[in-house]
C-alpha cells in the first residue's frame, strides 16, 4: 500500500483548509479530488496544537 499524506491548517475563523497553487480547498474537496485519482481516505493526524490544546494543523491520510 502507498501512503499520501494531505496537510490541512487552520484559518482564524475556524475553517480547516488546504493551500495549492490554485487557492484553499475545503477537506471534503481534498477528498473528493484523492477519490478521483483512485486514494482511499483512512483517517488524519494531528501535526501541531496551539493555545490551550487546540488543533491548527493535521494531515489527512490517504491509501492507494
Amino acid at each position: 500500500m502507498r501512503y499520501k499524506y494531505v496537510r490541512m491548517k487552520c484559518s482564524i475563523g475556524g475553517i480547516y483548509y488546504h493551500e495549492t497553487e490554485d487557492g484553499k480547498r475545503s477537506p471534503r474537496q481534498v477528498i473528493e479530488d484523492m477519490a478521483a485519482q483512485g486514494y482511499r481516505y483512512v483517517g488524519n493526524v494531528p501535526v501541531q496544537l496551539g493555545r490551550y490544546g487546540a488543533l491548527t494543523e493535521y494531515d489527512m491520510i490517504f491509501e492507494y
